[in-house]
């Protein structure tokens, strides 16, 4: 799964500058990177994180402050990102190859996911091109997914734990569950090590 929830925009009232729409943009993207999905409390909260303008403002400067243009995006992304764009439309992300997808938009799904050991995975050219320009495949982001999924799994566990419907055989599969996803966590740490 590539993401738990698609990021959905709010209206705020209209700012004058860009950066005074943070607080929205942060609860819009669920406290995490627009483009990888990174929780903002990983990389040391929302002052670390940086407000991507989706089309560029240095090509389209009439949407520096349009909160529609605007993605809560990780320092890493947004300067992978920076001034990209593929053409002269800003309503235009990609060509069916290159480009990129706005994060808010359902399409996004349609171009990329995650394998099951946290990689991320291209279904289209257009979610090749965006893991390329993106650096969506550097270890950092199979790390943190991992980290992140182990946490779920923990939280999961301590609910079911008190939960008194559930039999011993689901409480075991969740555990092996548990251990598995542990077992490539630790997989993935021994090689960025290495």
């Amino acid at each position: 799964m590539l993401r738990e929830r698609c990021p959905i925009r709010s209206t705020p009232a209209a700012k004058g500058h860009y950066r005074a729409y943070k607080p929205e943009l942060r609860a819009d993207f669920g406290e995490s990177c627009g483009y990888c999905n990174t929780p903002d409390y990983v990389l040391g909260g929302v002052r670390a994180f940086q407000i991507d303008h989706f089309a560029p403002k240095s090509t389209f400067p009439e949407r520096t402050t349009v909160y529609a243009n605007l993605i809560y995006s990780c320092a890493f992304c947004n300067r992978a990102k920076w001034d990209t764009w593929i053409g002269v439309d800003p309503d235009v992300p990609n060509d069916g190859t290159h480009g990129f997808e706005d994060p808010c938009s359902a399409a996004y799904e349609t171009h990329l996911d995650r394998a099951e050991d946290g990689r991320f995975i291209g279904l289209s050219p257009v979610g090749t091109y965006m893991i390329r320009e993106l650096k969506l495949s550097l270890l950092r982001h199979q790390q943190i997914w991992q980290s992140q999924a182990l946490k779920n799994l923990r939280a999961r566990l301590r609910k079911l734990k008190e939960d008194p419907r559930l039999t011993s055989e689901r409480k075991l599969q969740l555990l092996e569950q548990i251990d598995k996803l542990t077992e490539e966590y630790d997989r993935f740490k021994l090689r960025a090590i290495a």
